[in-house]
């Protein structure tokens, strides 16, 4: 019969949403976004950097940071990686719009926005999978007998 080995520290696992991973992926994800959008202002402040290659920064950029989150939201979690990660990848995009809509002062919904919260919510969806699938399977130890 199998053994399971004991790791002594108590894990636990969710079937679906856990409103503190969620938290826990959107710092996660605003711990690289923000540093990330700080340093790229930095380079655009003393660099010429070409105009048509900020939005795809920007983009790769939140990418990075949503997939990020999704995965960190789905640590903890058995199935529905894509729920929890496309969650967090729209809650971030939400509250990236709202920041931004204050700083610029304008609230107005257009094609771009759409389209990035549409990459976001995939993005998180996509890392919420990853995270789901790369999980190690627990060992087990055969006691022969």
């Amino acid at each position: 019969m199998p053994a399971r080995k004991s790791t002594g520290i108590k894990q636990e696992e969710y079937e679906g949403l856990n409103p503190l991973l969620l938290l826990k992926g959107l710092l996660a994800s605003y711990i690289i976004t923000i540093p990330a959008f700080l340093l790229f202002a930095l380079i655009l402040a003393n660099v010429d950097f070409p105009q048509r290659l900020v939005t795809p920064v920007v983009v790769v950029i939140t990418v990075i940071s949503v997939i990020t989150a999704g995965a960190v939201s789905t640590r903890g979690v058995r199935s529905k990686g894509w729920l929890n990660g496309s969650i967090v990848g729209l809650i971030y995009m939400i509250i990236l719009y709202l920041f931004s809509s204050i700083v610029f002062n304008n609230f107005a919904v257009d094609r771009n926005v759409l389209t990035m919260t549409i990459i976001g919510v995939l993005s998180g969806a996509i890392g919420g999978i990853m995270s789901i699938n790369t999980k190690k399977s627990p060992r087990y130890k055969y006691i022969d007998g």
